[in-house]
């Protein structure tokens, strides 16, 4: 009996990623976590795709963190589908995947403008539909666009419309001054404060799993014999199925399905590829902090955009969320980056050198952010008292006077 393939439409209520949605995915930018949850979907919707196991074979948590429970972008997606307007998936897309972990979007105005190629009126249309979307106050620019969100879907006009109009007076909560600015008696400001206190400032909480979520690093750092060594952790070994494609390649369904597994193995092999590169430049600057536990050089963004010749929003998209492993702890890339002060001096070293100081010094007359200020300068490490300052609330370090030892 000849074989051909029939292909009939249902409607279920499950979810999977369809090739748009995984096609429009910021592969640099997403997790390991995240990646399994991709990886597994399309090995079970397409038949050309199939994994040759993994660099780490016995750490099965890799697939199994698919059954965590459902992400915000996730949820976003399914809500899409569901809405009467029309909009451009590409535009949505990159929207959401932009969202960083509290459900606030990542850039500013002019940065998706110049990013997405669309006009002000067209990134606003597709804004209002991301922020249409549950939960309410998704995709703000920040925690008070977020209360404003809320407080337009809750009829709260007045309240929303003095808020927008005088953020900055009623977030003093200084009575005097909100009503000499908004002309408001108390009551009104009462009302304005209860109606604030109706929404949440941070409304996708809900999905911040990070204390549950097992963390599976990207890369190992080992030293071998005063060398430094670089390996990939978990990084699935998918490929496409040629010979299947042979078979089945006259089928214009089939066809499609295969340009989408080779979209998706393309763009795995580079998002490895381009993690690796960018992880051993960072390596090679900070080997002697992996050698012999240095402070770390100074080293940002822009120095490594140079070196490899990316953007710097693709070496941070690319940083974003990775983690290494070195002598049995586990650490995010981004920890190796490291500010420059005026004087160019790594941050790392003077914030090591201001524990130093503080650990030596008289308990009962403790240094002022000044004399310590100059106790660096006699190591030839400059900075403003300012910068000191905020090194010093970094490290959660109190000031002299809360450091003074009572008698």
């Amino acid at each position: 009996m000849k074989q051909k393939f029939n292909f009939n439409q249902t409607l279920k209520q499950t979810f999977k990623l369809n090739q748009t949605m995984i096609n429009s995915l910021d592969f640099l930018k997403i997790d390991n976590n995240e990646l399994a949850k991709l990886i597994n979907d399309a090995l079970q919707t397409n038949p050309f795709l199939e994994t040759q196991g993994f660099y780490n074979k016995e750490d099965d948590k890799f697939l199994e963190s698919i059954s965590s429970p459902s992400s915000l972008s996730v949820d976003l997606y399914k809500q899409l589908l569901t809405i009467s307007l029309s909009y451009d998936e590409h535009i949505m897309s990159f929207l959401i995947n932009s969202l960083n972990d509290k459900g606030f979007l990542s850039y500013n105005e002019s940065e998706y403008l110049e990013t997405l190629k669309i006009s002000k009126k067209n990134f606003y249309y597709h804004l209002d539909i991301l922020q249409s979307l549950e939960p309410t106050g998704v995709g703000a620019f920040d925690i008070i666009d977020s209360i404003c969100i809320q407080l337009k879907a809750l009829n709260k006009n007045k309240t929303y419309h003095l808020l927008k109009k005088y953020k900055n007076t009623i977030l003093t909560y200084n009575y005097q001054k909100i009503q000499e600015i908004t002309q408001l008696n108390k009551t009104e400001i009462n009302q304005i404060f209860d109606d604030i206190k109706l929404c949440n400032p941070y409304p996708c909480s809900e999905y911040n799993f990070e204390s549950d979520v097992y963390i599976s690093p990207d890369i190992n750092i080992y030293i071998e014999d005063q060398q430094i060594l670089i390996q990939p952790v978990n990084q699935p070994n998918v490929v496409v199925n040629n010979d299947l494609y042979n078979a089945v390649k006259d089928n214009d369904k089939m066809k499609e399905y295969f340009k989408d597994a080779s979209f998706i193995v393309e763009n795995l092999t580079k998002r490895n590829q381009t993690l690796l590169m960018i992880t051993n430049e960072l390596v090679k600057i900070q080997q002697g902090y992996f050698l012999y536990n240095d402070e770390l050089q100074p080293c940002t963004l822009s120095d490594l955009a140079n070196i490899c010749g990316y953007h710097e929003s693709t070496i941070s998209r690319t940083l974003n969320q990775k983690y290494y492993t070195f002598n049995n702890e586990v650490y995010p890339l981004k920890n190796l980056l490291v500010s420059k002060t005026n004087s160019g001096d790594s941050s790392d070293a003077i914030k090591k050198a201001i524990l130093d100081i503080i650990h030596h010094e008289n308990k009962n007359t403790p240094l002022s952010d000044e004399s310590i200020t100059k106790q660096l300068e006699r190591q030839d490490l400059f900075c403003s008292r300012r910068v000191i300052s905020k090194y010093r609330k970094q490290l959660n370090i109190p000031s002299s006077s809360k450091r003074k030892r009572k008698a």
